[in-house]
């Protein structure tokens, strides 16, 4: 079987610079029982630090640990700083949380014009809304659970 693994730096170790960010994913490499990752995130644009974690991000891509490195947590303003700030490659995710509940849609339209997939979390808002009175009318209406109407939100 094909997966597709994915992982992030964490904020702690975005802090403390490049070689706790190679620590933390040859640490992970070692987990997985591997030698790359399909995708490396940074997990939060930490304020003076993430364009260096990026840039850390892009030597790891170049070493072969990961073949697609990303963001998750970047608003326009914070992907606008890295990208002037003379990267080799542009990210290929970013990995925000999107739902009918918070719907950013500036957001939402300008990544998808600069070419970054936007990847969703809390898609189903860790069940929260399950019992919402509109979502609950949506699903009996057509039949479904609301966590499928909630998918299919983000998929449409």
């Amino acid at each position: 079987e094909e997966l597709f693994l994915c992982s992030k730096v964490w904020t702690t170790t975005i802090e403390k610079g490049e070689d706790a960010i190679r620590a933390q994913l040859d640490k992970t490499l070692a987990d997985l029982g591997t030698d790359y990752v399909d995708l490396y995130l940074v997990h939060w644009p930490v304020p003076g630090k993430h364009v260096e974690a990026y840039k850390t991000l892009e030597k790891l891509r170049k070493e072969g640990k990961c073949k697609n490195i990303g963001l998750s947590n970047y608003a326009v303003e914070d992907y606008v700083e890295l990208k002037e700030s003379g990267i080799e490659t542009l990210p290929a995710v970013n990995q925000i949380e999107i739902n009918p509940f918070l719907y950013r849609k500036n957001t939402l339209d300008f990544f998808t014009k600069e070419g970054v997939v936007l990847q969703s979390y809390r898609s189903l808002r860790d069940g929260k809304a399950f019992g919402d009175e509109t979502v609950v009318k949506i699903a009996n209406a057509k039949g479904k659970t609301p966590a499928q109407i909630l998918g299919r939100w983000c998929v449409q």
